[in-house]
């Protein structure tokens, strides 16, 4: 009877710890069932604007594409203006319905000009105002600039001037533009603040961890001051984009696919969630692996990228 006394303790705490992990995959599993509440909640009159950030190539214009197929006018954000103007044009012949305007920042020479974007995103929305119609409202921001142009570089190998334009483009940027727009969001409430960030944010050399910590803070303070702007922060893992050798399957989207996913998210009530169910299945192993397995995973692939690039250096 001792020993029994001993392990009913022991058992409750397996039950405990069974039940707790069962009801979180199971909201999480459930995030992939409900509908979307994008348009209902932002876009009701099908006259409001998204801004997208990194919006010229990858997931930044799927999201663009995305958003003008619900019926959303778009602002795409990037820093080549040439670039920018033909997704404009292109989006504007596939999208006839919905008006397309264009933002120039520079994500990793940040200056002070930042805090004229709240102006000239209302200078934009005014100006496409359609005679006779209702005016739309910015209520989606989707911070998506970031990435790492050199995956497999060692911290030691970087400049000062490397550093600075990694964290920047980020980081930094993402701050400073949704700081900026906050007040028109809470205005034109409800609002929404989407974060991209992605699966090196277990730990994996990033910057992305600031991203989701980002995202919770941000939310605690809207929930804390009462104001009706909804953020998420968006998980993503391998997806094939223009310029990144890796062609699509199933574990592997294409960008408009993904961003497809992450808006159908909208409205699950969760913090951080994964956008696509394929890489939910994947992420589901840097949950409950141990950390030195994911360690070991990640060295081993950092250095399979720096053994394919320094091969190709060699052979060009």
């Amino acid at each position: 009877m001792t020993n029994l006394g001993i392990y009913k303790p022991l058992a409750y705490l397996g039950l405990f710890t069974l039940g707790k992990t069962t009801l979180s995959l199971t909201r999480q599993a459930t995030n992939f069932l409900l509908p979307s509440a994008l348009n209902k909640r932002y876009n009701p009159t099908q006259t409001n604007w998204a801004l997208v950030t990194g919006a010229t190539d990858g997931i930044g214009f799927g999201f663009g594409q995305e958003l003008c197929a619900r019926g959303f006018n778009v602002i795409l954000h990037g820093r080549n203006a040439e670039k920018l103007d033909r997704r404009r044009r292109e989006l504007e012949s596939q999208f006839p319905d919905v008006c397309v305007a264009v933002l120039v920042r520079d994500a990793q020479n940040l200056t002070a000009d930042i805090d004229d974007v709240d102006v000239e995103v209302r200078d934009i929305i005014r100006c496409n105002a359609k005679p006779g119609s209702e005016n739309g409202r910015l209520t989606v921001l989707i911070n998506n600039v970031g990435g790492e142009t050199r995956p497999s570089t060692l911290l030691k190998e970087y400049t000062f001037e490397d550093v600075q334009a990694t964290i920047s483009r980020n980081a930094t940027f993402a701050i400073q533009i949704t700081r900026v727009l906050a007040n028109q969001l809470e205005e034109n409430a409800p609002g929404l603040v989407m974060n991209v960030s992605s699966v090196a944010a277990f730990g994996l050399p990033s910057t992305k961890g600031f991203v989701d910590s980002f995202t919770k803070s941000l939310r605690a303070e809207f929930a804390a001051e009462g104001k009706k702007v909804e953020v998420m922060g968006l998980r993503v893992a391998e997806v094939s984009t223009p310029g990144y050798d890796v062609k699509s399957n199933l574990f592997v989207p294409e960008a408009r696919v993904l961003a497809a996913a992450a808006l159908d998210r909208v409205g699950c009530g969760q913090e951080i969630v994964w956008a696509y169910f394929w890489h939910w299945l994947q992420g589901l192993s840097f949950e409950y692996l141990p950390r030195w397995v994911l360690m070991k995973i990640a060295s081993m692939k950092l250095k399979s990228i720096r053994a394919d690039q320094d091969a190709k250096a060699k052979s060009s």
